[in-house]
């Protein structure tokens, strides 16, 4: 195999064994038998790649160009302290739905088809070209291709004024995960790695359906919620493809369902939280502003000892914060390119307020109108979930602040309402949609039990009029 092909094959094996170290270190995250399958690929393929970005500026940091070396002996070592560090053997009652009938096993194939269209549609937007996105090509792209060329980080990258558009101050997670996949290709191939993306979105839905299916969601809630997010274009489209927002969107995901569970006191809870905020630090700006969310809600989580609320608080903050201490070390201080906040003290802030709010509303909100009347329908027809709603918190507070964010931007508050609100609120969707699923379990369980009820008593009477 030459050209294309060959790239992608040699792409999907670095990732699938990256994904399987990964998922044999999971045994420090979950007991033995402790997650559901599709949940433990998630967290595998998550722990894989943050080998895949790690191993480079470690290799980086003690003198040596990183490598398939490099990262072999990281990943043994990983392997062996998740082995000295393996939580007890643990297993999880499966939940007491009854297996289903044929009409059931017909409502999972009905949604298993709009599940495999979102996934086959978005490998073909991602790689029907290289990677052309002006964020990937300026920034994440620009900085990954940097570091695998020069074999470091060059000091100038974030120094020389000239070159503050590819935003010097962003974290580098990304630019070092494309980095760590060229250091073990040997060669940088934009177009192959878009594999990357779908891979991504398999992981998040995969993720989404395991964990739903641990918290005793029934059938087929966790399908019918992986199927939805398939589908959702304003996330995996050929445009973010790239960009941050689609790794963030799974490390979001995985700081919701981790908060959730170290608040509940679930096995290895902790260290899932602390593992995937340091992965949405190192991503973004609005990573780090999630991990800081999910501490703040840890703290006021009502009902839980207080021991329990500030260990899953500092799990959720200690790893970002440092996260923001490792990229001070090693460039120093360097301010938002795109913000300034002492805009909040001048007159004219309620107007760039004003401004950036109807931008969203007449730019996001009114075409997206449909789209948000159903998931408005779909929230409101739930019943309270203290998990579900711990989701949602979560995606509304970073919502808010994205909402508020262009009054601060110097460009203008339009300009950055029209460029990013939309893709960077599409990041919360996972979040939202596990959010909503839970709250509408409890109303299919209540919908299935009148079922069999009605079933149980037209099967009665039925037997009554025969008899008689």
């Amino acid at each position: 195999m030459t050209g294309l092909p060959a790239g992608l094959a040699a792409v999907a094996g670095v990732l699938l064994l990256a994904g399987a170290a990964g998922t044999v270190a999971t045994g420090a995250l979950f007991g033995r038998a402790g997650a559901d399958p599709l949940e433990r690929l998630a967290w595998g393929f998550a722990a894989g790649l943050a080998l895949l970005a790690g191993y480079v500026p470690i290799s980086l940091t003690l003198g040596a160009r990183p490598g398939a070396i490099a990262l072999f002996v990281l990943t043994a070592l990983v392997i062996g302290m998740a082995v000295l560090f393996r939580l007890p053997a643990l297993r999880i009652p499966a939940p007491a739905h009854e297996r289903g009938s044929g009409a059931s096993r017909l409502v999972r194939l009905l949604f298993l088809v709009p599940l495999s269209l979102g996934i086959l549609l978005y490998l073909l937007r991602a790689l029907t070209e290289p990677m052309w996105a002006t964020d990937f090509l300026a920034i994440w792209g620009w900085k990954g291709k940097t570091i695998f060329g020069a074999g470091l980080l060059p000091a100038w990258t974030w120094r020389l004024p000239e070159f503050s558009f590819t935003h010097p101050e962003y974290p580098l997670g990304l630019p070092f995960l494309y980095a760590g996949i060229s250091f073990v290709l040997e060669r940088w191939d934009d177009h192959a790695m878009a594999l990357l993306f779908p891979a991504l979105q398999v992981a998040t839905l995969l993720l989404v359906a395991g964990w739903l299916r641990r918290r005793g969601a029934p059938p087929p809630v966790p399908l019918a919620a992986a199927a939805t997010l398939s589908g959702f274009e304003p996330l995996y489209a050929a445009f973010t493809t790239g960009m941050a927002e689609v790794p963030l969107s799974f490390c979001v995901l995985l700081v919701g369902t981790a908060l959730v569970d170290a608040l509940e006191e679930e096995a290895g809870g902790s260290r899932r939280l602390a593992m995937a905020a340091a992965g949405a630090a190192a991503l973004k700006n609005e990573g780090i502003f999630v991990a800081a969310v999910a501490g703040v809600l840890a703290v006021a989580a009502g009902g839980r000892p207080g021991r329990v609320r500030w260990r899953a608080a500092a799990a959720a903050l200690l790893p970002a914060v440092a996260v923001l201490a490792a990229h001070r070390v090693g460039r120093g201080s360097l301010p938002l390119r795109d913000f300034r906040f002492g805009l909040l003290l001048e007159p004219g802030f309620p107007s760039r307020l004003g401004l950036g709010l109807r931008t969203i509303l007449a730019e996001v909100l009114i075409p997206a109108a449909p789209g948000l009347i159903a998931f408005g329908v779909l929230l409101l027809s739930g019943r309270r979930s203290t998990a579900g709603d711990r989701l949602l918190a979560l995606t509304a507070i970073p919502l808010s602040a994205y909402a508020l964010l262009p009054a601060f931007c110097v460009f203008g508050p339009d300009w950055l309402a029209r460029t990013a609100f939309a893709r960077t609120a599409a990041a919360l969707a996972p979040l939202a949609a596990a959010g909503v699923a839970l709250r509408l379990a409890p109303l299919l369980e209540e919908m299935r039990d009148t079922g069999y009820e009605i079933r149980e008593e037209m099967r009665d009477t039925g037997y009554g009029i025969r008899d008689s």
